[in-house]
């Protein structure tokens, strides 16, 4: 009885010595796994505030770069704009470049279209001229006729003497365009001026020049002298193309609002293609001049231009081996 109480007593000190050890160790590993979290927790935190400090470098770097390429960007903007207003410059001077180059070629062809006017305008009067003098020297002339050929040299020669100053003056500038001294003149009396000074020329090919005028042609402002070129180009131009016993004749008439001048003549005409480019520069015509006289191909050309820097128009009306008739007209004010 004895023995089993001892054994018992034994027995429960045991197990309660087993327990406490038990719940030591129990004790001892949650402890253990406790201070395990809590130096991991640590180790995290502190990882985490050094990553985060990182960051905060890296972003303060970040910042210090964005402000750098924002401020060269600025400076990239600022020269983009500055290269486009460079080329905006540079196109507007490229474009006055070529405004002027035009002007100035343009100015260049007035120029030399001028002195080829004027050129060739002085080679009529100056084949009159000799017209003239070689009527002197080959007939026996009464009074009236010495007369009448000193008064057409006079007024050939002060012709002459006008274009030949005018060739000079536009030697002398750099730039030159037509220019009409327009003054209110009597068209029949230009006209009769120029048949006169052709008779010569005409007799010498056996050519009739007549002349039937409007006495009641009211006057017109006009150059004077430059539309007696006129006459005098188409008036040259039909006794040149007109064979021997021919006849040119000029007539003068007018409607309510233009006077008008016609040379006719019964030469070889015109074909279909000559009329469409007739007053074209440098036109020459498949009909050769009679006399064996020289052609430029600008008279026609030349008499359209004084023509209608008066306001006026040129044209012609012809058929092949029949002859032609040129006009013009001149607007009365």
């Amino acid at each position: 009885m004895e023995l089993n109480l001892v054994g018992i007593i034994a027995i429960s000190f045991a197990f309660l010595f087993f327990s406490g050890v038990i719940y030591f160790l129990i004790k001892k590993n949650v402890f253990s796994s406790e201070s395990k979290e809590v130096i991991n927790e640590q180790k995290d935190i502190n990882m985490n505030e050094s990553v985060l400090k990182q960051l905060k470098i890296k972003n303060k770097q970040l910042l210090a770069e964005i402000f750098f390429l924002e401020e060269k960007n600025k400076k990239l903007k600022q020269k983009v704009r500055s290269l486009k207003e460079a080329i905006v410059n540079l196109e507007e001077q490229k474009r006055q470049l070529e405004k002027s180059e035009a002007t100035l070629k343009e100015l260049r062809i007035q120029k030399e279209e001028t002195l080829a006017m004027v050129a060739h305008d002085i080679k009529n009067p100056a084949g009159t001229i000799k017209n003239f003098v070689s009527l002197l020297e080959s007939y026996d002339l009464n009074a009236q006729e010495q007369t009448d050929v000193m008064k057409g040299l006079l007024e050939t020669s002060s012709r002459i003497l006008n274009l030949a100053d005018e060739f000079s003056s536009i030697v002398a500038q750099e730039h030159v365009a037509i220019t009409l001294n327009k003054e209110i003149n009597n068209l029949n009396e230009a006209v009769e001026d120029i048949v006169s000074s052709n008779k010569v020329r005409a007799n010498s090919k056996e050519i009739s020049l007549l002349l039937k005028k409007s006495v009641s042609l009211p006057k017109v402002t006009m150059d004077q002298d430059k539309i007696k070129e006129v006459v005098d180009n188409f008036v040259n131009n039909a006794i040149k193309y007109s064979p021997t016993n021919a006849t040119v004749n000029v007539s003068t008439k007018f409607d309510n609002s233009f006077a008008i001048v016609e040379i006719e003549d019964n030469g070889y005409g015109l074909t279909e293609e000559e009329l469409l480019k007739a007053f074209e520069k440098g036109t020459t015509l498949s009909t050769k001049p009679t006399g064996g006289e020289s052609s430029t191909g600008l008279g026609l050309w030349i008499a359209k231009k004084i023509v209608e820097e008066h306001n006026g128009k040129v044209w012609v009306s012809s058929k092949k081996g029949i002859g032609s008739t040129f006009s013009f007209k001149l607007p009365i004010e």
